[in-house]
């Protein structure tokens, strides 16, 4: 009888130069430079079944986790501030590289159960997903220069006019990979909902593709929607949002609440919200809330928005 194989579980800090890793089992610590050539020889060192947790870093964790997955390991990435709150919960009071190599192991080792693997979206579906977040970056970039320029003499007409030009580039863009994708079908369905444009409409379709969702309440935790209870015996504290996930796509659709009032039953809803008492920064996150569970049923169900059809 064939001996069984003990996984190896690796845990990988991440920078722009280095991976510091920590295999759990040995407990071994290796640097590594972040580059694919050292990378594939690393990785094609190991040997019987790999399980590796990595935490997301802006873009410097791509080519080890490609790698990784090109030669069937099992990879997991880890939010930042979810490693955070880990660091926390079990009482490590300091922050390096090998600490949170460390820490990604024991993660891995301790709470694999509650963990998804991590699962390659195409290269478009990637680019796509950058673009959302690079329009979101040239956004917020324009609105800091008007204002700080505001009131002075320096005028900067020229520009926002180029800005403006890069932005619609970018939707363009966005627009082509859509197409590429095969999602436009989806991209209509999401821009018959009042309110939604052509970026809010993308950004909802991508959503919708991250990931294998069991119903609208999966969806909207995926977009740190959901709310974070807290409550211990006669004290209740205050409701918030998660806010877990990416924060764009929550502006977006608060973004989207604005002009989606213009249909009456969904104005009618948002001043429900704010007849319980709720501020309007509130009440327009509640109806972005309710578009997105909207959008997700359309999407599920392959149909359009029909207004007359919609009830509260």
């Amino acid at each position: 009888m064939a001996k069984r194989v003990e996984e190896s579980i690796f845990g990988i800090d991440v920078s722009k130069d280095e991976l510091v890793i920590f295999c759990w089992q040995t407990e071994q610590l290796e640097r590594l430079p972040n580059a694919a050539g050292a990378i594939r020889t690393w990785l094609k060192s190991l040997h019987g079944p790999v399980a590796m947790s990595i935490e997301a870093t802006s873009n410097y964790h791509l080519t080890v986790v490609d790698q990784a997955h090109a030669l069937g390991h099992t990879v997991y990435l880890v939010n930042g501030r979810q490693l955070a709150h880990y660091r926390e919960a079990v009482n490590l009071r300091h922050k390096s590289d090998p600490d949170d190599a460390w820490l990604l192991a024991r993660f891995l080792a301790h709470e694999r159960a509650q963990l998804r693997p991590f699962a390659p979206h195409s290269r478009n579906a990637q680019e796509l997903w950058q673009f959302i977040k690079r329009r979101a970056v040239v956004v917020k970039t324009r609105k800091q220069l008007q204002q700080s320029l505001a009131g002075t003499a320096v005028g900067c007409k020229a520009l926002m006019t180029q800005m403006q030009a890069l932005l619609r580039r970018i939707e363009r863009r966005i627009r082509e990979l859509i197409r590429t994708l095969g999602w436009h079908d989806d991209y209509q369905r999401c821009l018959t909902i009042p309110g939604v444009g052509p970026v809010n409409a993308a950004a909802l379709v991508c959503a919708s593709h991250r990931g294998a969702f069991a119903g609208s309440d999966d969806f909207i935790a995926y977009l740190g929607l959901d709310l974070r209870r807290r409550r211990s015996g006669c004290f209740k504290g205050q409701e918030k949002l998660s806010k877990r996930g990416e924060p764009e796509l929550r502006r977006l659709l608060y973004c989207a609440a604005k002009p989606a009032r213009s249909y009456a039953p969904f104005e009618r809803f948002y001043q429900a919200q704010l007849v319980k008492g709720l501020s309007k920064t509130a009440a327009n996150m509640i109806l972005g809330r309710k578009i997105a569970r909207i959008a997700f049923s359309l999407l599920v169900k392959q149909q359009t928005f029909i207004k007359q059809q919609i009830a509260y």
